[in-house]
């Protein structure tokens, strides 16, 4: 960008030069505007001082923080000891007591519960890992693994695994048999 020198004109984005008379008629509207006053005028301080001596010397306007006009007496007063509070014994009680019932679940309910216990599962692999329960844990433990036994006998739920089942679940068995490992074998042999 080149530099552009100063001058005494106006230029584009300058205030405009007022004229006399303008300059006079703005002048002449600060003039008549109203300053905001701040603070007391000069003396008040001694003026309020005069004013509270005259209102306590006519007696008619008390202020409110002079105290209390309740009379003390000057000599302790000769009571008798109060009287015991007397107990009403046959008093009866307007509400009745009554415990609050847990809601009833049902049997699968319960055992879903139980199994889906994150505190029993895990102490149940605790139990698992050969580790010895103690305290309220082993408490806890048996108590679960009793009425979850107890609920499978209700509801007829054979909890057992047998291994036979486990073995017949398991998805690799058809893949991997002994015969192909025969085969596989035998096909290395005959290489040599």
């Amino acid at each position: 960008m080149t530099r552009k020198k100063k001058s005494r004109k106006l230029g584009e984005n300058g205030s405009p030069r007022l004229s006399k008379e303008k300059l006079r008629e703005l002048r002449a509207m600060k003039e008549q505007r109203v300053k905001k006053k701040k603070g007391n005028k000069a003396g008040t301080r001694n003026a309020q001082e005069a004013k509270v001596e005259l209102s306590t010397n006519s007696g008619t306007t008390t202020d409110p923080r002079a105290g209390s006009k309740k009379k003390i007496a000057l000599t302790p007063e000769q009571n008798p000891q109060p009287k015991a509070p007397q107990m009403n014994r046959h008093l009866k009680p307007q509400a009745s007591l009554t415990k609050a019932h847990e809601p009833e679940l049902t049997l699968e309910e319960e055992l879903q519960q139980l199994e889906n216990d994150e505190r029993l599962m895990k102490l149940l692999e605790l139990h698992e890992r050969g580790e010895l329960l103690t305290g309220k844990d082993a408490k806890f433990f048996n108590r679960a693994i009793a009425r979850h036994q107890e609920l499978c006998e209700l509801l007829g739920i054979d909890d057992e695994f047998e291994e036979e089942d486990m073995v017949d679940a398991d998805p690799l068995a058809d893949f991997v048999s002994n015969d192909l490992a025969d085969e596989w074998l035998s096909d290395d042999e005959d290489d040599k």
